[in-house]
């Protein structure tokens, strides 16, 4: 039997009642709304007071009916439920639930219609602000996008349960697309292959974290591997928090065209290097590579740009330089290690919503050069504020330059040190760790594969 009123048509009261009079009817229906509905969606807050009763009872064990839930409200708050009268507010509503059967399209309707207030809200308030002459369209911009975001966050309906046969089908799908060589949308390859080996690809919905000293060229690296995963079809984001937009471009230009690193930083360029960057260009024209340069940039901010973009096309990899740089304003009672690790799990968040690969870059204690093994090779500890790294962190990995400590053979291979550069796997959640040793050019702006590729070791 249909209820008696249209739900179309239906006041929001009304609609609100319908849902917890069904609840009150059927108790076993609380887990089906409880994950998504909340007492802060009733337009009437007198009776999402109530459906918190409902919820209180039901996070404790027990199972509430009108008489348990009058009691809880009592509890609660004696004056407001005095105010109310108790249940009896319900009772309009319950004449109109004949049964429970559409109880999940009132909820969704009630979310529905609170999701629309929300924008509206939001829109209304800054209107406000952009009527204002003085206002910063950037900056609202933005503030607008974040609270967009936060409320399709907030609205969202969690996925239902899923069998594990199902996820064992599309996991058997997805590898037997690899065995036939064909492009996995979730995996990101760098081109750097002894890296590539040993995480099998940066994953899409993980978090990877690259450390270094200063001047060690983490930079260098990492758009190497953005550049590497573009020229191989994915769509990449750079967001730089301490190199400009120019200076970064410097980087690019001198290890992808023949342009010297010396003549470009002092402006001594010749017609051929003119040419030579203008061919780069156009042969890039085309390219998925964007970037950023925003000085204190935050996670929630980076957080909004990449799902705005990731609405209008796919992302494959947010490169971040650097961890350390990211704005974290300290709540009372933070410490700094406490915002660095907000900040890790706001990142590892975001792979996760958006899908795609996050390579975050990081800097090094400084302890490690006073290291008594004297070979000063990293270990995951030696991340500045490691404890929250580490555990957020799918893939950890840091750059070793054997020669700047005076290294100059591998002890193991006798082989020559000079322009090596190892990548040191520490962290592999789903896999092996391991080195994969690269070579780099003079101006340490490009780097290619080593002899022997990589060494993998448990």
């Amino acid at each position: 039997m249909e209820t008696t009123f249209n739900l179309e048509n239906a006041p929001t009261t009304q609609l609100e009642k319908a849902v917890v009079c069904s609840l009150l009817l059927e108790q076993q229906n609380l887990p089906d709304v409880i994950g998504w509905l909340t007492p802060e969606m009733f337009l009437n807050a007198d009776i999402g007071f109530i459906y918190s009763a409902l919820l209180a009872q039901y996070q404790r064990g027990e199972r509430p009916d009108y008489i348990t839930t009058e009691a809880e409200m009592r509890r609660m708050d004696a004056g407001r439920c005095e105010r109310i009268s108790g249940v009896n507010l319900l009772a309009d509503g319950i004449v109109l639930v004949r049964h429970n059967g559409n109880m999940h399209r009132y909820a969704e309707e009630v979310k529905r219609l609170y999701t629309l207030r929300m924008i509206e809200k939001t829109l209304q308030e800054s209107g406000a602000k952009a009527a204002s002459p003085e206002s910063d369209p950037a900056v609202l911009l933005r503030e607008v996008e974040e609270k967009l975001l936060k409320i399709e966050e907030e609205c969202q309906v969690s996925p239902p349960l899923r069998k594990v046969s199902e996820l064992l089908g599309e996991a058997l799908e997805i590898h037997q697309a690899r065995v036939k060589g064909e492009q996995d949308e979730e995996v990101v390859m760098t081109g750097l292959y002894g890296l590539d080996a040993i995480f099998g690809g940066l994953q899409g919905g993980e978090l990877y974290v690259l450390g270094g000293r200063p001047g060690d060229g983490k930079t260098a690296v990492a758009l190497q591997m953005a550049i590497g995963a573009v020229m191989r079809g994915k769509e990449v984001i750079v967001f730089s928090l301490e190199m400009s937009n120019l200076q970064m471009m410097n980087r690019i230009l001198t290890g992808h065209s023949e342009v010297d690193e010396g003549s470009l930083r002092l402006s001594n360029l010749t017609e051929k290097d003119f040419g030579e960057m203008e061919g780069l260009r156009k042969r890039w024209k085309n390219l998925p590579l964007y970037m950023d340069y925003t000085p204190g940039n935050s996670a929630a901010n980076i957080r909004a740009q990449v799902l705005l973009h990731s609405k209008r096309c796919k992302c494959n990899l947010v490169v971040i330089d650097y961890l350390h740089l990211l704005d974290g304003k300290a709540a009372r009672g933070e410490t700094p290690d406490q915002v660095i690790g907000r900040n890790v799990l706001a990142l590892k968040k975001l792979a996760l919503e958006a899908g795609c690969a996050v390579l975050v870059l990081s800097q090094m204690n400084r302890q490690i050069e006073s290291r008594s093994d004297k070979n000063f090779r990293p270990h995951l500890s030696d991340l500045r504020d490691s404890g929250v790294i580490e555990q957020a962190a799918d893939g950890v990995f840091f750059i070793y330059r054997p020669d700047r400590h005076g290294i100059t053979h591998d002890p193991d291979t006798n082989e020559k040190l000079e322009g090596a550069c190892d990548l040191i796997v520490c962290k592999n959640r789903n896999g092996s760790t391991g080195r994969a040793r690269l070579r780099h050019n003079g101006t340490f702006t490009r780097f290619a594969d080593g002899e022997g590729d990589s060494t993998f070791f448990s």
